[in-house]
């Protein structure tokens, strides 16, 4: 609990620190102020009086102010948490908001202490300006050594042109993971999809078709697109942007060959610091009062490395007596030095690495190594106290600011982490050589729990679906009353790290957590359309269910694969037989046991011929799905399940429609809008409802009883209207206003189109193209195709 209350002060902290250097301060100073429980005007003036020591510190570079500020109010928040632990979920809320609000750290990082490449800077900015003024997109490659500054200069540049520049970001890290694969450009384009809020809807299968609605998206929305560690010309092809008001940077130690061909970009070469510069930095960072000639020798070890700089002024912040001349021995002594990075040249980040270790606290050494053994990715303030639970919160909490002085760990927004990618493998290396196998082990089973909790309680809130529970957790799960949306965004940020525990879940013999993983992801990535990471992690977490003999967890990761394969539909994937392949192999499974069969077999056996049906409509086969509809629908006798009975009723009757049998249509669909009555209220049941209407305004429709299908989707429109979904009901607008075009009611025809266009621009969808076609062939009295 003191872990829980510590992690929850820091990233209350870190959200108001950050809001102090953001145009979002004067809201964030209200909502902050409403949890410290005082009078308005008291509590606000104290935190101007927190901004203005907080701006003061980041003017002079005083980084160790900063840090005693932010120490300050972390405690009080503490105390605040103490006092009254029902605090928790305003402080939680607020969070949420901030993070929500704020631009993305990636882009707009408060970098400190940047020194030279006035060369560099003043390049970009030439280019910008001409690409600005020929009205074209603005495309940039900075290339150079690992350790020089690419990405800081980058952000850098954004930082000093933020209020220039479009204030949102697309970034992704095209660099191969710690296990050597390469980024997959799908999952890229899948959580772009997301973060520019497109429909679910109308989100494509394919990659190619992905990254058409991403420029599609950015035509209307013009955006800083960030790529780093580009090598190669396939991975860079699908993410180009083509606004003219978009800008385009990439940073890579070479700019890939033919990248010329497909995109007219500025080749931008950031070299390392010169002695003089590395100098200035090494004496900003540090604030060292040494004098200049005794620093020299340290500078000219580092090769104008920035990040080796960094890491070594790190150290020179000590004020123990002799840390100088212990690092300039160290790096002028080759026999004192261990190469653990392979590098290309010569210069001695290594070695840097080595004397910022070396030099570590017992209790920053250790928080360094586990990190190591953490995935690379980025990290949230409560996985650092779930690698060390075997130590004091406040004494981690102190071995994270060590890091952060030391250039180990960056900090990459509102309690969001990070290790530099040669510093990880750094960690990871001195992981391997100073911590035993057993311990190792440990921290990953730490790792891996820490990631299934996250994950079990994150689908626990967003649905009540039956699941295979054999340790009980959901079955003690109550799912809160409010909405969804704070959950998802936090599985969202930690969605690197989900997807990672599940490959360190299954490597480190932990098969039963692998598929557990998977089973509590489930909902995330329906709701997300993340049919990459969905894929990849059942297929690791499928071999972990096998691996530990549970043939219904088995069964269940077959039938969530084959799901995957079947909501994400592209043909060029071949998803049809895969999900067909998955959903057979199930269906075996669960019909293999004895006669006694489980609820959770015969559910799953339910669920699975579903699935069947689903498919055999999406490939125009009704017969077919219908008789897949009837045995799920048997396979649930004696199985209390109403919403599952509702929606095979609901699944059925396009099927009717289809082959004509239009009074067992609308059967169907009486009896599933009955049975989601009978669950209940809520945006959820009216959502169902007002679909169930849909489906019946399609079939009056087919068996051309135009006025009924209008009575039908003014029912589905009140439904919808209460369920707060407006492409759905957009949907709903469009389809009346058609139905009115044929009964020649134009102008209520009109009056649907114009609302439907309006809802589909509002939620971002290519949809208001369909209709706006109609209003302008409405106009010229054409024909509707």
């Amino acid at each position: 609990m003191e872990a829980e209350m510590m992690a929850l002060a820091v990233m209350c902290v870190s959200s108001l620190t950050g809001l102090a250097l953001q145009d979002l301060w004067g809201w964030g100073k209200k909502r902050f102020a409403s949890l410290l429980g005082r009078e308005g005007a008291a509590a606000e003036d104290e935190l101007e009086g927190l901004r203005r020591e907080l701006l003061d510190a980041r003017r002079s570079g005083d980084e160790d102010a900063e840090a005693g500020v932010e120490e300050e109010w972390v405690r009080r928040f503490q105390e605040l948490l103490e006092r009254d632990p029902e605090a928790a979920a305003r402080v939680r809320a607020v969070v949420g908001e901030v993070v929500e609000r704020s631009p993305a750290p990636v882009a707009f990082a408060n970098i400190l202490h940047y020194v030279n490449n006035s060369a560099v800077l003043q390049a970009m900015n030439d280019y910008w300006a001409r690409c600005t003024a020929a009205r074209s997109m603005t495309a940039m490659y900075l290339s150079g050594l690992p350790g020089v500054g690419k990405r800081t200069t980058a952000r850098h540049w954004l930082q000093s042109h933020q209020g220039a520049l479009p204030g949102d970001v697309l970034h992704a890290d095209l660099g191969s993971d710690e296990r050597g694969r390469p980024a997959d450009l799908a999952a890229v384009l899948e959580r772009w999809l997301d973060q520019l809020g497109v429909p679910r809807e109308d989100r494509p299968a394919d990659v190619e078709h992905k990254a058409g609605e991403v420029r599609r998206q950015l035509r209307h929305r013009p955006m800083v697109v960030l790529l780093e560690n580009v090598t190669r010309l396939a991975q860079v092809r699908p993410l180009l942007p083509d606004s003219p008001q978009s800008v385009l940077l990439m940073t890579g130690q070479q700019a890939p060959a033919a990248l010329e061909s497909v995109l007219d970009f500025e080749l931008v070469v950031v070299e390392p610091l010169k002695d003089e510069h590395a100098l200035e930095l090494l004496v900003k960072v540090s604030r060292s009062t040494e004098h200049p000639d005794r620093l020299r020798p340290v500078v000219q070890q580092l090769g104008g490395l920035p990040l080796a700089v960094r890491l070594i002024a790190g150290q020179l912040k000590s004020p123990v007596p002799g840390v100088l001349e212990d690092i300039t021995v160290l790096l002028t002594d080759r026999r004192s030095r261990q190469e653990l990075l392979t590098m290309d040249d010569a210069h001695d980040l290594p070695s840097a690495l080595d004397a910022t270790y070396g030099r570590l606290a017992a209790e920053a050494a250790l928080l360094y190594r586990r990190l190591g053994i953490l995935a690379r990715v980025d990290f949230q303030i409560d996985t650092v106290f779930t690698l060390t639970e075997d130590r004091q919160p406040t004494a981690i909490r102190r071995a994270l600011h060590a890091l952060i002085s030391a250039r180990l760990v960056e900090r990459e927004g509102a309690d969001t982490y990070r290790l530099h990618p040669l510093v990880h493998d750094h960690a990871a290396t001195v992981a391997e050589r100073d911590e035993g196998g057993a311990e190792r082990a440990v921290v990953r089973e730490r790792i891996v729990r820490y990631y299934l909790r996250t994950a079990e309680s994150g689908e626990a809130a967003l649905s009540s679906r039956w699941r295979h529970d054999p340790m009980g957790v959901y079955a003690s799960a109550v799912r809160p009353a409010g909405g969804s949306t704070d959950t998802e965004r936090e599985l969202a940020r930690r969605r690197a790290g989900l997807l990672a525990a599940v490959h360190l879940a299954q490597d480190s013999g932990l098969h039963v957590e692998a598929w557990r993983l998977c089973q509590g992801l489930w909902t995330f990535y329906l709701r997300t359309a993340s049919h990459a990471e969905w894929i990849e992690s059942h297929r690791v977490g499928l071999a972990g269910a096998q691996a530990c003999g549970d043939r219904l967890a088995t069964a269940r990761m077959h039938y969530q694969l084959g799901f995957a394969y079947l909501d994400r539909w592209s043909v060029e994937e071949d998803d049809p037989r895969r999900a067909r392949e998955q959903f057979d192999a199930a269906l075996g499974l669960v019909r293999s046991g004895t006669p006694g069969r489980s609820e959770g077999e015969r559910r799953t056996e339910s669920s699975v011929l579903e699935g069947l049906g689903l498919l055999e409509q999406k490939l125009r086969r009704p017969r077919y799905a219908l008789d897949r509809f009837q045995q799920a629908e048997a396979a649930l006798d004696g199985v209390i399940h109403p919403r599952g009975l509702a929606l095979l009723a609901y699944h059925r009757a396009p099927a009717y429609t289809a082959l004509g049998h239009h009074d067992d249509a609308e059967r169907t669909l009486r009896e599933a809008r009955e049975g989601f009555a009978a669950l209940g209220q809520g945006k959820d049941i009216a959502l169902n409802i007002g679909k169930s209407w849909m489906r019946y305004a399609q079939d009056r429709v087919a068996c051309e009883q135009p006025g009924e299908a209008v009575l039908a989707l003014e029912s589905a429109i009140s439904e919808l209207a209460e369920a707060d979904a407006a492409y759905v009901l957009a949907t709903a607008h469009l389809s009346r206003g058609d139905v009115f075009r044929s009964l020649g009611d134009n102008g209520r025809a009109v009056a649907d189109w114009e609302r439907a266009r309006a809802l589909f621009t509002d939620v971002r969808s290519g949809r208001a193209e369909e209709a706006r076609a109609r209003l302008a062939a409405s106009d010229e009295g054409g024909d509707l195709q």
